[in-house]
């Protein structure tokens, strides 16, 4: 056999083993192109996994959109939109295996409901913006993006502007199928202004009713810049939950472990950055860690960096529970204003007459830089590179 004969084959048999060795999600998925709510729910009756769902054309505008839809973990199915959604738009999804890439929510609003709900179990929300999209009385009541399930994800998106009643984004577990296990990280939130009272979160996990159910959400470098809507920043309200690597700058609020025990806050760097009504850790109820946090610079929002929560005596499920058996380890703590650790935040009101016992406060330190990364817009959101699955 000839030298360029033997070549040639050799390279027609890396060919065919080049082939051959194609996954069969990817020689199988088509790409179906829409640009109609009826091109869209067509699109969906005919997916199957590891297809790929465009949405272009002009804008939509009013469009409610409610579908089903089921990938499998090795051929996820994707909608990915290249338009604005508007006016009165939202979508709804009860999926399982779905990415849903690059909704952008603007120049609209809602009177109630949802703008984006996701229900069933591993979907990803990736690149989406959610921005301005407020109705014209900030006392109407609507969520942007609520979260039902289990092991959803919701990564570099961007939520912006939110000026009324409702949450940023919603944690749900009111159902038997709405066992959390979710991962939120890689956001960006900003510039939401003060609220009249409580109901304007940035994030809530969970609710006072369904608080003692163990949700193991991970909420993980995060950017929260200029979010003021209220006291409670971040509400937890439910159990086992992470709270890691979130940066928070000038936000008029608290991290706050409202209801629920067993939760980690743990290398967060806050910064008032000379906002006099930031805030930085509060604590209510049994067995949490707050370890290895930086906050400097806070406000008197809560009275200090870290507040420990007077409880009520058999406290109801919306009451405060007493704190108990609490780790407090590793923190620094530098130029916050009032006192570094409140013992008894809010003694005397609202029946709670308890202070926090089995606290252990240890290696407090009072100077030097943040040990962990300030995240900064670029890090973050739809621009940032996302995060490579395993």
């Amino acid at each position: 056999m000839s030298m360029s004969r033997a070549v040639c084959r050799f390279v027609f048999t890396a060919m065919l083993v080049a082939v051959f060795a194609v996954p069969l999600s990817t020689c199988h998925a088509e790409q179906h192109r829409v640009e109609t709510p009826a091109g869209l729910r067509k699109a969906v009756k005919e997916a199957t996994p590891g297809d790929l769902i465009v949405i272009g054309g002009a804008d939509w505008l009013n469009a409610r959109v409610k579908i089903s839809l089921t990938g499998t973990r090795e051929r996820p199915i994707t909608i990915r939109s290249d338009v604005m959604w508007s006016g009165e738009s939202s979508f709804e999804i009860i999926g399982e295996h779905v990415v849903l890439d690059g909704f952008v929510f603007q120049e609209g609003g809602l009177s109630s409901g949802h703008v984006m709900k996701v229900r069933g179990s591993r979907c990803r929300v990736t690149r989406c913006i959610f921005e301005n999209y407020n109705p014209e009385k900030p006392s109407t009541r609507y969520h942007w993006l609520s979260i039902f399930g289990h092991h959803q994800r919701v990564d570099h998106c961007r939520f912006s502007g939110q000026n009324h009643s409702g949450g940023t984004l919603v944690v749900w577990l009111a159902g038997e199928g709405e066992v959390g296990k979710h991962r939120i990280e890689g956001n960006h939130f900003l510039n939401r202004p003060r609220g009249d009272g409580n109901g304007f979160e940035t994030i809530r996990i969970g609710t006072s009713e369904h608080s003692m159910k163990s949700a193991q959400c991970v909420v993980s470098s995060n950017l929260f810049e200029n979010c003021d809507g209220e006291v409670e920043l971040i509400s937890n309200k439910s159990c086992g939950n992470v709270y890691e690597k979130n940066t928070i700058i000038g936000c008029e609020g608290a991290l706050t472990l409202r209801h629920g025990n067993d939760c980690q806050v743990r290398d967060n760097l806050i910064l008032g950055d000379g906002e006099e009504n930031s805030g930085g850790i509060r604590v209510v109820g049994e067995g949490h860690q707050i370890a290895g946090n930086h906050i400097q610079g806070v406000g008197d929002r809560i009275e200090g960096a870290i507040a420990l929560s007077a409880g009520v005596v058999n406290a109801k499920l919306h009451q405060h529970a007493q704190v108990r058996d609490v780790l407090v380890d590793r923190n620094t703590l530098i130029d916050n204003a009032g006192e570094e650790i409140v013992w008894g935040h809010g003694m005397g009101s609202h029946h709670r007459t308890l202070m926090p016992v089995d606290v252990r406060v240890t290696n407090t330190k009072r100077d030097g830089p943040p040990k962990m990364q300030r995240l900064r817009p670029a890090d973050v959101g739809p621009e940032a590179r996302p995060i490579v699955d395993e």
